[in-house]
């Protein structure tokens, strides 16, 4: 099952000294052309459970394709950009972290330079350890003291450690994408989904563009997708929200909604509950920091 969890910055140990290696940003979503002109402040890695898409490095121009089953990773304050090439989703997992061990650390396991992309034997469980970190983060919301640190740290070496025995398997990528393209129909309808996310949606319609009853159609998605349709619509929406908090701190609360296809007061609720406070607290967390 491939579950939708969004970008969580995570909070910064106090005493880095302690944590030779943590983590910084984790999320697991269904990913849209970005540009990064200045790079990121971390190391990231990415991991691709379906679809594919292009990764540049605007430094050199140097071009990556991420296909299903592969995991990439780049260093900090490195110009780059990343878009989807194909109309299946294109559903990347992500983790950034910082620390003194982190440039050996990939180095060490070959994943530095990662170009051509590499092949974790153990996708799955990789994919997996994403979801845990971003859990244990979500969990303890507000109580990142010492101890949940230290459980974060030892969650991302055992992350390196489990990318460390990547192997090319023969037939692995076929497999894959064999996996990720089983419903024909629930591909089109996430397409559609990711086409009209900032257009008002209903799960009846998407049901009879497909070709399926409602029920039948809303147990399809949720078996394939760990989420149900409307819950997925809602965390695109969400993700998007948070994208326009990112890049640009004018833009109005209402604007946002608007833009989302939602009335503003319902947009404020739905992120609230997701993120723990208003847009307008997290646009102020966001440019201060």
């Amino acid at each position: 099952m491939s579950f939708i969890l969004p970008f969580s910055l995570i909070e910064m140990p106090r005493d880095l000294k302690r944590f030779p290696l943590y983590p910084y940003s984790v999320g697991r979503h269904i990913q849209y052309h970005h540009v990064r002109p200045g790079g990121f402040p971390v190391y990231q890695i990415f991991l691709i459970r379906s679809g594919r898409g292009l990764f540049r490095d605007l430094a050199t121009g140097e071009e990556a394709v991420l296909e299903p089953g592969t995991a990439f990773a780049y260093p900090p304050d490195r110009g780059h950009e990343y878009y989807p090439l194909s109309l299946e989703p294109w559903h990347v997992g992500f983790i950034g972290f910082h620390g003194e061990l982190s440039q050996g650390l990939l180095e060490g396991i070959g994943f530095l330079p990662s170009s051509p992309p590499l092949r974790p034997e153990h996708f799955e469980e990789c994919w997996e350890q994403v979801g845990s970190i971003w859990h244990t983060v979500h969990q303890q919301a507000g109580r990142q003291g010492g101890q949940v640190m230290q459980e974060l740290s030892v969650a991302l070496y055992r992350l390196l450690l489990l990318l460390r025995s990547s192997a090319s398997a023969p037939g692995a990528s076929g497999r894959l994408e064999l996996e990720n393209v089983r419903n024909e129909a629930l591909q089109k309808a996430v397409s559609l989904i990711n086409e009209h996310f900032t257009e008002p949606l209903l799960v009846s319609n998407l049901a009879a563009a497909v070709g399926y009853s409602v029920q039948h159609f809303q147990r399809l998605f949720l078996q394939e997708y760990g989420i149900t349709p409307h819950k997925y619509l809602q965390n695109l929406r969400l993700e998007r929200a948070l994208q326009m908090i990112r890049e640009d701190a004018n833009t109005p609360v209402q604007d946002i909604a608007l833009h989302l296809g939602l009335e503003t007061n319902y947009f404020i609720r739905i992120f609230r509950k997701a993120y723990g406070c208003t847009p307008g607290m997290m646009r102020k967390r966001i440019h201060e920091s």
